[in-house]
């Protein structure tokens, strides 16, 4: 009797990635530095490492500043004019320029002031920029929602800010980015990554609808880029575009950059999934509808490499590309994903710009028929396999158990061997059979 030869699907979590958040907090705020001007000259305490001069000045007089340890040291603070201000003209082009970015878009007026800010100081590599809030906890939000709007920013790994007070009274706060390369490293690199970008937005028509240069984006970024947590610079797009391989932050900042490029609204998603770890991945809008996106989990790369890396062996055989992951619904992505992100995301539920729906894979009934004619399309146009998606658990149960169980899969497929290699996703309801 022929039987089938069953392979299982096997979904591994590939991060090893930092998100945004624990990155900068790790780096910047383990260094924060809390100065005290007074007019009186009097002693008052400044948080910083031992080993950290502090030399501030204000108005002319020296002040005291004493450190944890007792040790006291005198200096100056800044003088005027040291410390950069946006005017507010500055402020409101900066801001126009933002509008439809969606983390910016998604704060207060007050904190999109504090946007442009912070934006001007880390494009401009700014030492010192006097910022619009005495707020520390709302500096680092702003911080990373601008980081979530421009993966073009690859060359800041944090920051830091001092706190000018007045007895307990804040008066001013500056903020300073911390940097991975020089400004005229980042210059370099920029023309590198322009070139690949260009290349890549260069190989689909302007004239394509939205859906097929997303589509094209998954395709091009899971083809160009292996996954590997080893890869160089893998928390920015330099990974991707310049190295080849990367980490989920890369991808999906890769994919979000491609986006802009295309004018296509696309934002990164930040989470975890099913073994706890930290992940990203990307939203991105079609049609006025948004859906998830996830290119990492797209790239079959990441199954080898995360199971060397965990010291197994796999054993089993999957498409290059999956598309499980390109266009899908809140309630799909979250089968393997848990969104815990920065700020609110919408509800994503639109299926008309789903691959499978697209490509006429998606099933929502077992419907014998419509696999077949399914099956002969694919054999036309000399795909390798066949993946179809299943509606609700029940559809997928019913196909498998037709397919697999009652093997009339060999009415459709001719097998090697006696056997017909396949594989199967009971979480995100597909079935893949190679022709």
């Amino acid at each position: 009797m022929k039987k089938a030869v069953c392979l299982l699907w096997i979904l591994l979590v590939m991060c090893g990635c930092t998100l945004p958040g624990e990155l900068h907090r790790d780096t910047a705020l383990g260094e924060e530095k809390l100065v005290y001007e007074s007019s009186l000259s009097q002693a008052v305490p400044q948080e910083t490492k031992p080993e950290e001069e502090a030399v501030y000045e204000t108005a002319g007089e020296a002040v005291t500043k004493e450190q944890e340890d007792g040790e006291t040291f005198s200096g100056k603070l800044p003088a005027e004019g040291e410390v950069t201000v946006l005017t507010e003209e500055e402020k409101a082009q900066l801001m126009r320029e933002q509008q439809n970015l969606y983390a910016f878009s998604m704060l207060e007026v007050t904190q999109q002031n504090l946007y442009a800010e912070i934006l001007y100081a880390l494009t401009n590599y700014v030492e010192e920029m006097e910022v619009s809030t005495l707020d520390t906890k709302e500096i680092d939000t702003v911080f990373q929602c601008v980081l979530l709007d421009h993966p073009e920013i690859f060359y800041t790994d944090g920051y830091t800010f001092v706190k000018y007070t007045l007895g307990d009274e804040i008066k001013r706060i500056t903020f300073s980015g911390t940097y991975i390369y020089d400004r005229q490293e980042r210059e370099e690199l920029l023309k590198q990554i322009e070139a690949a970008v260009s290349s890549v937005v260069s190989g689909i028509a302007p004239e394509a609808s939205d859906y097929d240069k997303i589509k094209y984006i998954y395709e091009t970024v899971i083809e160009g880029c292996e996954y590997r947590l080893d890869a160089r610079d893998n928390q920015n797009i330099c990974s991707v575009f310049l190295y080849g391989s990367s980490v989920c932050q890369g991808y999906a900042k890769a994919v979000q950059l491609l986006c802009g490029r295309m004018g296509i609204p696309a934002t990164l998603v930040t989470g975890t999934v099913d073994n706890g770890e930290g992940h990203a991945w990307n939203l991105v809008r079609i049609d006025g509808e948004w859906y998830h996106l996830d290119a990492t989990w797209g790239d079959a790369f990441y199954l080898f490499e995360e199971s060397a890396a965990n010291g197994g062996e796999l054993q089993t055989q999957v498409p290059e590309i999956n598309y499980d992951y390109l266009c899908v619904t809140t309630d799909q992505i979250g089968r393997t994903h848990t969104i815990s992100h920065l700020l609110p995301l919408p509800e994503c539920s639109a299926m008309e710009n789903n691959y499978y729906v697209k490509d006429g894979a998606y099933f929502v009934t077992a419907d014998m028929e419509q696999f077949g004619a399914f099956v002969m399309r694919c054999r036309q146009e000399g795909r390798e396999s066949v993946t179809i998606k299943c509606s609700t658990d029940e559809v997928y149960d019913e196909l498998l158990s037709q397919l697999i169980g009652q093997q009339l899969i060999f009415h459709y497929l001719e097998p090697v061997d006696g056997s017909i290699m396949y594989t199967d996703s009971k979480a995100q309801l597909s079935l893949t059979f190679w022709l």
